[in-house]
C-alpha cells in the first residue's frame, strides 16, 4: 500500500488525569497538540473523548490529509496476543474487549494500544538519547514504576505484555511473606509517589515540593532523596544484570529530576562490577504522546484502507 503525502497519525498519552493527544504527518513532525482532563464515569466517556479529541486535531490541523493510524498509550499491560488490558476501573472502559476494537468503532482509521512506558522508551529510542544507540532501557519513577525496554529498535513485550514490571520485583528480606500484602509491588512500595511522601513528614507534603526543598539544600529532603534513589539503584542494577542495555534512561515526574539520578548513578556503583549509562529523559512529559506519534509511523506503508485495527503492533 502506498502512502500519500498528506497522510497523518495521532499519538494519545491517556492517563488516569489528563489526555495529551498530538496529531503528525509522516516526516514525524508534530502538527498540533491537545491536553484535556481525563474524564471518568459509568459509560466510559473517555472513549468518545479520545475520538473527540482525535477529530479536532484532524480538522484544526490535518489540512485535508486521510488519518492513517491512531496509537493510543495507556497505563497497563496490553496482551499482544489479545489486546486485553487492565484498567483502572474509574476509567469504567470494559476489560473483555481489546480498547484497540473499542477506539475503531468511533474512528476511521487503524488504531494500535501500547503501554504508556514503553511507547516513552520508543520515543526515548527514536528521538532522544537512545537514537544511536543499539538498546535502551527506559524506567519511569512517578505515581509508579515501569520500564519499556528497546532492542534493535523493536519494543520488547514479552508473551503476555508484562515485559519492564519492575514494580513486582520480589526485593527485601522475607518477600515470599511481604509481597501478597504489598500495597502495588515491593520494589514499588519502595520507589513510588506514596513511598516518598511517607519518607518525609507526615506524608502531606507534595513530591514536586520536596524535590524543590532537597534542591534548595534542606537537610531532611534531601536524605529522604537520598533513601529513594538507594531503593531505585536496587531494580537498576537488576535490569543492568537482566538485560545489560547500552543506555538507561530514568523519566516520570521522580525519574527525570537531576538530583535523584545523579544520587541513582552513585548509589549503583556498589552493586556491580561494571559500569552503567544512565541518563534522564530529554523528552519530559511529552514522552509518551511522542513516542504513540513514532510508532503510529511504523509500517505505516502496509495498511489496509478499510480501518481494520490492530491490538497492538
Amino acid at each position: 500500500m502506498r502512502t500519500r503525502h498528506s497522510d497523518l497519525v495521532v499519538g494519545v498519552d491517556l492517563g488516569g488525569t489528563k489526555v495529551l493527544a498530538g496529531i503528525a504527518n509522516l516526516s514525524g513532525d508534530v502538527l498540533g497538540r491537545l491536553e484535556e482532563r481525563t474524564e471518568h464515569g459509568a459509560g466510559a466517556p473517555v472513549l468518545e473523548q479520545i475520538a473527540r479529541m482525535v477529530t479536532s486535531l484532524l480538522g484544526e490541523h490535518g489540512g485535508g490529509g486521510r488519518l492513517r493510524k491512531v496509537v493510543v498509550g495507556i497505563p497497563s499491560a496490553v496482551s499482544p496476543a489479545t489486546g486485553l488490558a487492565s484498567l483502572s476501573p474509574n476509567l469504567a472502559i470494559p476489560v473483555d474487549r481489546p480498547l484497540a476494537d473499542l477506539l475503531a468503532e468511533k474512528l476511521p482509521c487503524n488504531v494500535i494500544v501500547e503501554n504508556d512506558v514503553n511507547l516513552a522508551a520508543f520515543a526515548e529510542a527514536t528521538l532522544g538519547k537512545g537514537r544511536d544507540q543499539g538498546s535502551l532501557a527506559f524506567v519511569a519513577f512517578g505515581t509508579g514504576v515501569g520500564m519499556g525496554l528497546i532492542v534493535g529498535g523493536k519494543l520488547v513485550r514479552g508473551q503476555h505484555g508484562r515485559a519492564g514490571e519492575l514494580g513486582l520485583l520480589p526485593l527485601g528480606a522475607e518477600p515470599h511473606r511481604t509481597a501478597p500484602t504489598a500495597r502495588a509491588g515491593l520494589f514499588e512500595d519502595l520507589v513510588d509517589s506514596p513511598a516518598i511522601r511517607a519518607l518525609y513528614g507526615d506524608g502531606a507534603v507534595m513530591v514536586s515540593d520536596i524535590f524543590a526543598r532537597a534542591t534548595s539544600g534542606e537537610p531532611e529532603a534531601k536524605a529522604v532523596i537520598e533513601t529513594l534513589a538507594k531503593s531505585a539503584s536496587l531494580g537498576i542494577a537488576s535490569v543492568q544484570a537482566m538485560f545489560d542495555p547500552a543506555l538507561t534512561v530514568l523519566g516520570g515526574g521522580i525519574g527525570s529530576q537531576g538530583i535523584f539520578v545523579e544520587a541513582v548513578r552513585r548509589h549503583i556503583v556498589a552493586l556491580l562490577p561494571f559500569e552503567a549509562s544512565i541518563e534522564a529523559t530529554s523528552l519530559g512529559p511529552d514522552a509518551g504522546m511522542l513516542g504513540a506519534v513514532m510508532l503510529g509511523l511504523t509500517d505505516i506503508a502496509d495498511l489496509p484502507d478499510d480501518g481494520q485495527q490492530e491490538a497492538a503492533q
